[in-house]
């Protein structure tokens, strides 16, 4: 699994296809019928997001595979349970595994790893300072509640729409554009504090 950049925005993140919903029901119903080894087309298939969600979310590459090995076992046992989209109702127990170790953990900043991507910066002295804005940033973002972090995060970090992110987090777009607006006022506020 690959590392993820600060808050840049990557490419949108796009709700699955009723095909894809059928899909996935598919899976689910072989792997309730005993076919278990099925059941890695489902790992595979949203490894990838919900790994840089958690990512987001922790800083920590390591905490994040920790989270999300620790959400598919979940998932895996209470497959029967699964209402609906698949990839929501995993989501769910991924976020909740990250607020669970935000809770736990109390960490007070982010750091996100380097893409692989030339920074675009001429000379040492710009790669410097967008270092030294990066680690505020991410300390900024480290400082914010869960709720508002997890909404920023999905919204300027993953390029999710607020319908997707209503349904992934089962509420109101009205109450994500609060949290998403609460967040950027905060970040811009302990930004502003650092270096006005």
């Amino acid at each position: 699994m690959k590392g993820y950049t600060s808050v840049v925005k990557t490419s949108q993140a796009q709700p699955p296809q009723e095909d894809q919903i059928d899909a996935d029901q598919a899976i689910i119903d072989r792997v309730l019928a005993g076919d278990r080894e099925s059941f890695a087309t489902l790992i595979g298939r949203y490894s990838d997001p919900l790994y840089r969600h958690a990512v987001g979310m922790t800083g920590s590459p390591d905490d994040a595979a920790d989270i999300l090995q620790n959400s598919f076992i979940k998932a895996y046992q209470h497959l029967g349970e699964v209402r609906g989209r698949f990839d929501a109702w995993v989501f769910r127990i991924v976020a909740n595994g990250c607020k669970d170790w935000l809770k736990n953990i109390r960490r007070t900043h982010l750091s996100y790893e380097e893409d692989d991507q030339p920074s675009g910066y001429e000379t040492p002295e710009e790669e410097l300072d967008r270092g030294e804005l990066r680690g505020d940033l991410d300390e900024a973002l480290g400082a914010l509640p869960p709720s508002l972090r997890e909404a920023f995060v999905m919204k300027h970090v993953e390029g999710r729409s607020y319908e997707e992110m209503a349904e992934l987090l089962e509420t109101s777009v009205g109450a994500l554009k609060m949290r998403v607006h609460r967040a950027r006022e905060a970040l811009q506020k302990l930004l502003e504090e650092r270096y006005l």
